[in-house]
C-alpha cells in the first residue's frame, strides 16, 4: 500500500478521466450507456461514484500522483451500494444525474451481480475490487500489476479473499497471473454482454 498514492477529493476529476480512458472500449459500459443522450456527462458521474464510495468505505488509490492508473476496493460488507451508503459517501447525487435508460441498464447489472457475489462469497471474509483501470496509452507497462500487488498485499495481511468481476475475456489471464480464478461466467439479461466473476484466496 505504501507504493500507491491515496486519492483525495481534489483528485477526482483527473481520476475520472483516467477511468473513462481505461474503459473507453469496454463492451459492457458501451451497452449500458448506448442510448444516453448525455453519455459523456453520465460516464463522468458514473466513474465519480466508486471513487467517492471507496474514499468513504475503503481505499481509492492511484499508481502515483500522476494518476496513470486507479483502483477502488473495500470490505465485502460494503459491497452492497445501498442508498444510505451512497448518500453518506456523497455519491448519491451523481447517480441521479444519469439518463433513465442508463439507470435501467445499471439496475440490470447490479441486480445480477449482487446476488451472485453474495452466493459465491458466502461465509468468506473478502475485499471487493470494485474498479481498476489504467490509461489506454500506457497499458501493458506494469501499472495494473502495481495496483494488483498492493491490493493482494492488503488482502493477505488481513487474511481476506479478493473478489472482482471483469467483462473483458482478455483480462482473465492478467487476473489469473495474480492468483484469481474464474468462479462463474454470466450473461446479463437484455444486455447480452458476458461477465466473469473471479476470486483469490489469501496467502
Amino acid at each position: 500500500m505504501s507504493t500507491l498514492y491515496r486519492l483525495t477529493k481534489e483528485d477526482i476529476p483527473r481520476a475520472v478521466e483516467c477511468l473513462k480512458d481505461a474503459f473507453k472500449d469496454d463492451p459492457l459500459w458501451a451497452e449500458v450507456f448506448r442510448d444516453d443522450p448525455n453519455r459523456e456527462r453520465s460516464l463522468t458521474n458514473f466513474f465519480t461514484i466508486p471513487l467517492l464510495y471507496g474514499m468513504k468505505y475503503g481505499k481509492a488509490c492511484a499508481t502515483s500522483a500522476e494518476i496513470e492508473g486507479v483502483a477502488v476496493w473495500f470490505s465485502g460488507k460494503y459491497a452492497n451500494l445501498s442508498m444510505w451508503r451512497l448518500l453518506l459517501s456523497g455519491a448519491l447525487p451523481y447517480g441521479a444525474k444519469m439518463g433513465k435508460e442508463t439507470l435501467r441498464n445499471l439496475a440490470i447489472v447490479s441486480n445480477q451481480l449482487g446476488p451472485d457475489r453474495k452466493k459465491l462469497m458466502k461465509n468468506k471474509s473478502y475485499q471487493y475490487l470494485m474498479i481498476i483501470g489504467v490509461r489506454g496509452t500506457i497499458q501493458g507497462k506494469g501499472l495494473g500489476s502495481k495496483l494488483m500487488e498492493a491490493i493482494k498485499e492488503d488482502c493477505d495481511k488481513e487474511k481476506l479473499h479478493l473478489y472482482l468481476e471483469t467483462e473483458k475475456e482478455e483480462n482473465i489471464a492478467f487476473y489469473e497471473k495474480h492468483g484469481l480464478r474464474v468462479l462463474q461466467k454470466i450473461m446479463f439479461n437484455k444486455l447480452d454482454v458476458p461477465m466473469w466473476e473471479m476470486a483469490r484466496e489469501p496467502n
